[in-house]
């Protein structure tokens, strides 16, 4: 049964927002001109890529492609920030330190230097927005938007460093302040939080809202055992475009040829008791995985486990009857694809906004309901681009004779989005409205000159697209007549038939693409991604049963061949119909 305390720390940071200092993990510095470079080639992810202010998830391999260390790095002008578990920093620093030669490259461990700081939760915006925003800047503006971005602050009177990161998967900051300042910096947030429901979170919830994301823990659910893909790491810590590094040969692959045994996925308790981790899990005797961390989930009312499972048995939706070796008990559980808690992004969480607000505001006839204000505020919050929303919120402001601050968020919207016409012809009626008829006539002139230069690059977008559209078409039924010699050569050469369905999708004859698609699926049974454009041609003419049973078929498939990133795109479109 679940201990008293974590039910209310989970609901909180999945229903509102949670704190807490984090003592796990420490602060790698890295200065010197060849830093990039070499970084470049002792990672898995593209570290050339990155500009100030960026950041993202990454590893370090060895030659058969198992993992050493993960983490996030993150650049700001000259220097790179790494951030990883204590526990993995000796042995990431010692491979890191072997494989410096001559290179300009310093590195050092500041973790005794710094302290951190987590925020997570559906509400960290709008709180942080209370304590950041000013008339110079916006939160919005303040904070790193990207996941992984990073950027300076000021917070409750303390100089910080922002981190997008998030450990629960939920919106969220990790803030880096001076040594012996992360419980005064946390006391303040607590306190200055808890009209937003602010909690502070201990380790047993916070391994709870681990799991419900599906985040590997170093130590408990992985190692250096394990290769990539056998992880979910895979998804946000690999580039596969960039150059040589260790382990790239192994990957490239095991990514062009082959899977892995077994991978990372979702078990949630249909019947018994999960046994221990590191248990062994027997299907008809067989072995067929592993269990990792198991917790009660207070977000799904369920059971749920992490679990490394073989290719023959991890299709999402299947049900198996299961024991663990070593102890011999009996449970059966559903497998699913990670993360078990989706959360939605910031853009979906804004448009959702956005209608409730157009929704309320149509029913207030007097204009004397503020919650459609307040429902916009949060939107742009979330989406600080997001231009519909800023002009319902400038005309709403305007109707409720908040003339100024209805100026006030064009005026914010004009700076992220110089170009944006509708900020300056919004704020010429409102600069009106306000009598002040130079700054009106000025901000009509700025969204005149704009108008004509979005005309003048509309054209020539147009005309490019164009020319785009027929060369794609010319190609499409050139490809289909080579593809035809082919197949009346070898009726059964599964490229050729994939490849004569996929011109026709080019060409949006998705009839006529249907029969080379579904052939492609017979003469090659692990076809995965022929099963996926097939069910989108059923999507556009409107089938959607036929569509439903081509994602399912494509994910059985996708299953089996352990390729499970393609697994969740046909899972999200499946959820779609």
């Amino acid at each position: 049964m679940i201990e008293a305390h974590i039910d209310p720390e989970v609901r909180a940071v999945r229903r509102a927002l949670g704190a807490w200092v984090r003592d796990t993990h420490t602060f790698v510095r890295f200065e010197g001109k060849d830093v990039a470079a070499w970084l470049q080639s002792q990672t898995s992810n593209d570290v050339v890529a990155l500009q100030s202010g960026q950041g993202h998830a990454n590893t370090i391999l060895d030659r058969k492609w198992r993992l050493q260390a993960h983490f996030t790095l993150h650049r700001w002008e000259d220097e790179y920030w790494l951030i990883v578990e204590r526990q993995q920093a000796p042995r990431l620093l010692k491979q890191l330190d072997a494989h410096l030669f001559i290179e300009d490259v310093r590195m050092a461990d500041a973790g005794n230097e710094v302290e951190q700081v987590l925020v997570q939760g559906p509400r960290t915006l709008h709180f942080l927005a209370t304590l950041l925003d000013s008339e110079e800047a916006t939160a919005s503006e303040l904070l790193p938007a990207e996941k992984y971005g990073c950027h300076p602050i000021e917070l409750c009177g303390r100089q910080v460093l922002a981190f997008r990161v998030s450990e629960t998967g939920e919106d969220g900051y990790l803030y880096v302040t001076q040594a012996g300042e992360a419980r005064l910096l946390l006391d303040k947030l607590l306190q200055a939080g808890a009209p937003f429901g602010l909690r502070e979170i201990g380790p047993d919830a916070l391994a709870v809202l681990r799991v419900e994301a599906g985040i590997p823990r170093f130590g408990i659910d992985m190692d250096t055992t394990n290769r990539m893909p056998e992880t979910t790491l895979e998804r946000d810590a690999v580039s596969y475009d960039k150059g040589c590094y260790l382990g790239q040969e192994v990957i490239a692959k095991l990514r062009a040829y082959s899977s892995v045994k077994q991978a990372l996925v979702g078990l949630v308790l249909e019947s018994g008791e999960f046994p221990p981790i590191d248990t062994t899990i027997l299907l008809d005797g067989k072995e067929i995985g592993v269990l990792k961390s198991a917790v009660f989930s207070p977000t799904l009312d369920k059971h749920i486990a992490l679990a490394y499972i073989d290719r023959d048995h991890r299709a999402p939706g299947v049900e198996l009857d299961l024991h663990g070796r070593e102890h011999g008990q009996a449970f059966s559980a559903n497998v699913v694809v990670l993360p078990f808690y989706v959360v939605p992004t910031r853009e979906e969480r804004a448009q959702n906004l956005y209608e409730e607000a157009l929704n309320r505001f149509q029913r207030d006839e007097h204009d004397r309901d503020d919650t459609a204000i307040e429902l916009l505020r949060e939107a742009v919050l979330l989406s600080p681009t997001f231009e519909d929303a800023y002009e319902a919120l400038g005309v709403i402001l305007n109707r409720h004779h908040r003339v100024d601050e209805a100026i006030r968020y064009m005026s914010v919207l004009a700076r992220l989005n110089p170009d944006s016409v509708m900020a300056h012809t919004n704020l010429s009626v409102f600069y009106v409205a306000k009598g002040m008829i130079p700054e009106a006539e000025d901000e009509k002139a700025k969204a005149a000159v704009l108008q004509m230069k979005h005309a003048r690059q509309s054209r020539e977008a147009e005309e490019i697209a164009a020319a785009e559209r027929e060369r794609i078409r010319r190609e499409a039924i050139d490809r289909i007549a080579m593809f035809k010699e082919v197949i009346e050569f070898d009726p059964d050469d599964p490229l050729a038939t994939f490849g004569t369905g996929m011109a026709y999708i080019q060409l949006n004859e998705y009839e006529n693409a249907l029969p080379h698609l579904h052939r492609a699926t017979q003469v090659q049974k692990d076809y995965s991604v022929a099963y996926l454009h097939l069910g989108k041609c059923f999507e556009f003419l409107d089938r959607k049963d036929d569509a439903r049973a081509a994602y399912a078929a494509g994910i059985e498939c996708a299953s089996r061949k352990g390729a499970l990133m393609p697994i969740r795109e046909r899972a999200r479109r499946l959820k779609s119909l």
